[in-house]
């Protein structure tokens, strides 16, 4: 895309600066990124310790207070009756916190969880929707040293308990249910705990829409008693400094395994690096306000909505649930209301307001507040780009910085950074400062002509990549480290090209899965789960492009008695029903197609070129 030049000016971290980082030998970038963002309680002795790699552990030696760097140190600035988040509930609730109620709570909340008995390095698992009380105990834990775990509550009892008996949480934290779903939270929860091999400890429940919810006594706790009785609240014992290269929290990924995969990120290499990225995409400055659209569960919402933001003293807007075309007038409604001035969000939700502006008339709105816009999750198109730039906005000079990174890595590696030499089209992506990002054959040879598809990977380690999957050593190093027998590389899994001038494009996933704002699915699960239904003899799910949506996901059935055909409707149904019990709702694909037969290949594989092609005919694309 090519599109007239950006005039912005930045307001945090200068274009001198910017090329300065650039310049810089990532030890020392990495050094200097921890002196600026981190308040040491001890010195650490080393940036790096690479001495058993892939095990890299970041800052070795150093230590410092978790609730003080993200929430205390602002207390002692003018911050500290600043609105550090902005609440709006799904039914129109709304709670303001200051960085002084919400340090408060959190405190209340350490107070609480200390005890109840949870202490440095149990799993605390977080089955929650995007509430302040999410926020609070995910730095409760953090501050304790707990790992939490924050799982989708999309997903089902099944999914739940699996990751259970693998993390084998002692704790959970979860409401008695989510305006925007018809099950209770506290009962998907408890048909889980049915299914573990072991007992937990503790199950605290958020009282969020006031439903009756069944509670067992003295293991099951209300939320509101546990960050209120005073012989909870207060007076725990507990240290709260940490070291550097401590765990921080785990979450868990889609995988083509059956077996559930955690990915474990420490502590100060994390914080450094979701500091210098929210500073250096966002441009936050104290007037701002920043709305993340991402889930909190998934990586974006822990880094981008949480970590970074709180600790830079932003101000954080949270709403609880989810954009889409039916209620794009919220969209609007908290543009407004709110002055969002930066918003971080996926085409995906760009496109169904489009959708719903060039359709609904009531909705001949704009927004005066936003000044930048950060765009995840997948490319944005060019018809999406120009419509975003003239038609959201009042703004023509609107920044609109591509944005890519996954869960693996904690963050943001590659982007346009608005105001910088070099961006001055913010189409264009490139690697942060420190990011050595290459791309292979097959083999591991570097590729470097434009136009020549390859292998996204990285040829040193970050401060914020995982440090390990949990429980699976081999498969860490299979995965990540050791995919390419001539050299070692960190295999991203995901393709890209470079064009004429240099910048990375970036193509999407090499393997089955299917990435999103949303987070990942796998279609291989999903052909698993259908195909584990006594009357479907084969399945296929697949990845269309669609106009208005970017793309959607057909899975297509074929029955094993094609007399079923007469009960379409509710045989529908219960692949609807099978696949959101067995795995989830996330995983629930955009379309269901019935077939008497899948297209196959000389070696009777399924031919999934030609089906997409059938695919795109039959849904009129």
């Amino acid at each position: 895309m090519v599109h007239p030049k950006l005039n912005y000016e930045r307001r945090k971290i200068s274009a001198q600066q910017y090329e300065e980082y650039q310049a810089q030998s990532a030890s020392t970038l990495f050094d200097t990124l921890a002196q600026k963002y981190i308040e040491w309680h001890e010195p650490y002795r080393k940036v790096l310790d690479n001495m058993a790699p892939p095990y890299y552990r970041w800052y070795t030696g150093g230590k410092l207070n978790v609730y003080h760097n993200i929430l205390g140190r602002h207390l002692e600035t003018e911050r500290r009756n600043k609105a550090a988040l902005i609440w709006r509930g799904a039914n129109f609730e709304e709670r303001t916190y200051t960085y002084q109620t919400l340090a408060h709570e959190v405190l209340a909340m350490i107070n609480g969880l200390v005890h109840l008995g949870v202490k440095k390095g149990d799993r605390v698992l977080l089955f929650m929707p995007d509430i302040p009380e999410t926020v609070i105990a995910m730095i409760a834990c953090a501050s304790i040293g707990a790992i939490h775990v924050a799982y989708h509550m999309a997903y089902s009892a099944e999914a739940l308990a699996q990751r259970l008996n693998h993390c084998q949480a002692k704790f959970i934290i979860t409401c008695d249910g989510a305006h925007q779903r018809t099950r209770s939270l506290k009962g998907v929860v408890n048909e889980a705990l049915e299914r573990l091999d072991y007992e937990i400890n503790h199950c605290i429940v958020v009282n969020h829409t006031h439903k009756q919810v069944l509670m067992r006594p003295q293991r099951d706790i209300w939320y509101h008693d546990l960050i209120t009785d005073p012989e909870f609240s207060r007076g725990a014992t507990v240290d709260l400094v940490r070291h550097a290269d401590e765990p921080l929290f785990m979450i868990y990924t889609s995988t083509k395994s059956k077996k559930p995969r955690a990915a474990v990120h420490s502590l100060a290499g994390y914080l450094v690096w979701a500091q210098f990225t929210t500073e250096l995409l966002f441009d936050l400055d104290d007037m701002d306000i920043f709305w993340n659209t991402a889930d909190l569960v998934w990586v974006n919402g822990h880094t981008y909505s949480v970590y970074g933001p709180l600790a830079l003293g932003a101000t954080l807007f949270l709403y609880e649930g989810t954009i889409s075309y039916e209620n794009t007038q919220f969209f609007f409604d908290y543009l407004d209301k709110f002055h969002v001035t930066v918003l971080y969000t996926t085409p995906t939700i760009l496109r169904s307001v489009m959708r719903a502006k060039s359709t609904k008339r009531y909705l001949n709105r704009s927004s005066n507040s936003l000044r930048l816009i950060g765009c995840g999750g997948e490319k944005i198109s060019e018809d999406l780009y120009d419509w975003t730039q003239f038609e959201l906005t009042n703004n023509r000079n609107l920044p609109i910085t591509q944005i890519w990174g996954q869960t693996e890595t904690g963050g943001c590696l590659i982007a346009g950074v608005p105001g910088v030499r070099g961006f001055e089209d913010d189409t264009m992506m490139a690697p942060l400062p420190g990011v050595e990002a290459r791309l292979v054959d097959a083999q591991g040879h570097v590729l470097d002509q434009p136009g020549e598809p390859g292998r996204l990977v990285l040829a040193t380690p970050l401060p914020s990549m995982l440090q390990d999957l949990y429980k699976d050593e081999v498969g860490y190093q299979q995965t990540f480290w050791k995919k390419y027998p001539e050299r070692t590389y960190f295999s991203t899994g995901d393709g890209a090209i470079y064009d004429d001038k240099g910048n990375l494009n970036l193509t999407g996933r090499l393997d089955d899965i299917l990435s999103t704002g949303a987070g990942r699915r796998s279609l291989d699960e999903i052909e698993e789960t259908v195909l584990t239904m006594k009357r479907v003899r084969e399945c296929a799910a697949i990845v269309i492009d669609h106009p208005s949506q970017g793309y959607i996901l057909v899975t297509y059935c074929v029955l094993k008695d094609f007399r079923d055909e007469s009960y379409r409707e509710k045989t529908l149904r219960e692949v609807r029903e099978h696949i959101i019990e067995e795995i989830g709702e996330l995983n629930l694909p955009d379309k269901i197609r019935f077939t008497k037969y899948l297209p196959k290949t000389p070696d009777n594989r399924v031919n999934r070129d030609l089906l997409k092609e059938i695919a795109l005919q039959m849904e009129g694309i």
